[in-house]
């Protein structure tokens, strides 16, 4: 779906229905190229640490599950393309809760990036004994990706799958409490900005 064409009842109608709906070019070229430089500014200066599983005392790292390197983001970030994006993901937060009668009230997200190798085995968003995630999102920063590189988002429904390629500008939104999926190993260095659609504000800085 064209982010640009689509009107947000559409977006709305699709994501009740189908539980997710990909968005192209909801990043213009020279949107994600500037957030890129905001991710080579953090990798030089080694803001990014290993991911985990679990949150709270329930929190792990376990490579063999999931092996990402993430960011955390302030709510208001400094730098200005992730400020930018971040008010235009708190527009499409505010634009969808009336047409889906949900009471979304904060968002929280960080940068990951998947060097070659690295993946995540699959899994729900929503945690078992934290119900607050409502809506995940991905938008992808991947200039020139192509089938070989691996680093697919796939989609487990019933007794099939379907993948998802992380292209440069396209976001993914889905239900985090039943969209099962899983990134499959990259082979190429995989970035995107991830995050969720809560249902009560959060405290910041973010810890998991």
């Amino acid at each position: 779906m064209n982010y640009t064409q689509a009107s947000i009842a559409e977006l709305a109608d699709a994501l009740a229905e189908q539980e997710l709906v990909i968005l192209d070019q909801f990043l213009a070229p020279e949107e994600w190229e500037a957030i890129l430089e905001a991710f080579t500014f953090y990798a030089d200066s080694n803001a990014f640490k290993p991911a985990g599983i679990g949150n709270t005392y329930l929190y792990t790292q376990d490579k063999s599950v999931r092996s990402d390197r993430i960011k955390w983001l302030a709510k208001s970030p400094d730098n200005s393309a992730l400020a930018e994006f971040s008010k235009r993901i708190h527009q499409l937060m505010e634009a969808l809760k009336p047409q889906l009668f949900l009471s979304l009230r904060d968002i929280e997200m960080h940068l990951a990036e998947y060097p070659p190798g690295a993946h995540y085995d699959k899994h729900v968003d929503q945690f078992k004994l934290n119900g607050h995630r409502i809506l995940s999102f991905a938008c992808y920063l991947n200039p020139s990706w192509s089938s070989g590189d691996g680093g697919e988002l796939r989609i487990h429904h019933d007794d099939h799958f379907f993948d998802i390629s992380p292209i440069a500008g396209r976001l993914v939104l889905f239900r985090s409490d039943t969209v099962l999926h899983e990134v499959l190993p990259s082979k190429a260095m995989r970035r995107s900005i991830t995050g969720w659609m809560l249902d009560r504000p959060i405290d910041y800085p973010v810890q998991e």
